[in-house]
């Protein structure tokens, strides 16, 4: 069942025909970047209180309920000096969550990881939680977007 519920995102009208819909959603967080959309720069800070995370996943996962057009992400993780045990087994339980929409809807995620420690974190959160969506790491933020600007264009031929 899931954070979502059961089919709480159900299939929209046009999801039925096979067509996603071509009103994008802009996501209410201060992390999270709209200027692109559908491409979306999520950026974290250098330190959040478990609460600050989970409001910005809340954010996401609130947005997927009513997303149903292709997108992808650039997810800046650089910044990010300090990740307590109790944020990485809350990005994994969100990955759990997200799944289902992500394998339908989202093109791609980018992460922005330029240190060996940050690209541990993410080890550490894809083991528990593997994404079943299109996902590269980078060290720098312009091929991440140059990237997922590729995946989100493969979406759309």
């Amino acid at each position: 069942m899931g954070w979502f519920g059961p089919k709480r995102y159900a299939l929209g009208m046009d999801e039925v025909i096979g067509e996603p819909t071509t009103e994008y959603i802009e996501i209410d967080h201060p992390w999270i970047s709209n200027d692109l959309m559908p491409l979306y720069r999520w950026t974290f800070p250098s330190e959040a209180t478990d609460a600050e995370l989970r409001a910005c996943l809340v954010a996401r996962e609130d947005w997927a309920i009513r997303a149903h057009y292709h997108a992808a992400w650039v997810i800046d993780m650089s910044n990010i000096t300090r990740a307590p045990a109790t944020q990485r087994k809350a990005l994994a339980e969100h990955l759990k969550r997200f799944n289902e929409f992500g394998v339908r809807w989202n093109a791609g995620s980018a992460l922005v990881v330029p240190s060996a420690w940050l690209r541990g974190l993410v080890t550490a959160v894809t083991w528990v939680s593997p994404p079943r969506f299109p996902y590269q790491l980078f060290s720098e933020s312009l091929a991440a977007e140059s990237w997922a600007k590729k995946q989100l264009a493969a979406k759309r031929d």
